[in-house]
């Protein structure tokens, strides 16, 4: 089964593949040591295939308005994603990436589906954002520029 926000589209055979990127940067130079810098987990994407009947062309046409569709700010739409492999692991909120094609077939009747949906707000990005809000440091009033601040309004008198 496949639904974004709660539509299905009657994709038959359709196929999901998982796909997320560890990103990290080469530390070793030109030696043959193997260290490398960490640089956090990207965004899952979903690859998404299946067959859409030829007769369910109103289907086909509200996917590929859901792959235009922009938000008040101008950004793609997100969407709440329902599908085994996205809640294996556990992706959530997506949008559409890339490309989205629609290929003809003959045998059977229908067309050939085919899209990419990137995560949005990833379960990583939210443990990082806790991260960096429990470690902000607390704003302390800075005493020396208020008494330089003071002195020179004394001397300004």
């Amino acid at each position: 089964m496949f639904a974004l926000d709660g539509i299905t589209f009657g994709i038959k055979n359709v196929l999901v593949s998982f796909e997320r990127e560890f990103k990290s940067q080469d530390m070793s130079g030109q030696s043959s040591f193997t260290d490398d810098a960490e640089q956090g987990e990207k965004a899952a994407m979903l690859d998404i295939s299946g067959l859409i009947a030829f007769r369910d062309l109103e289907k086909l046409t509200l996917l590929e308005s859901m792959s235009n569709a922009k938000d008040e700010n101008g950004d793609r739409k997100i969407y709440r994603v329902v599908n085994d492999v996205a809640n294996a692991f556990k992706v959530r909120n997506v949008k559409f990436v890339g490309k989205f094609s629609a290929v003809q077939q003959e045998n059977p009747l229908a067309w050939r589906v085919s899209f990419k949906l990137r995560e949005h707000n990833s379960v990583a990005e939210q443990k990082e954002q806790r991260a960096k809000d429990q470690t902000k440091p607390e704003q302390r009033e800075n005493t020396r520029l208020q008494q330089a601040l003071d002195a020179n309004n004394e001397v300004a008198k």
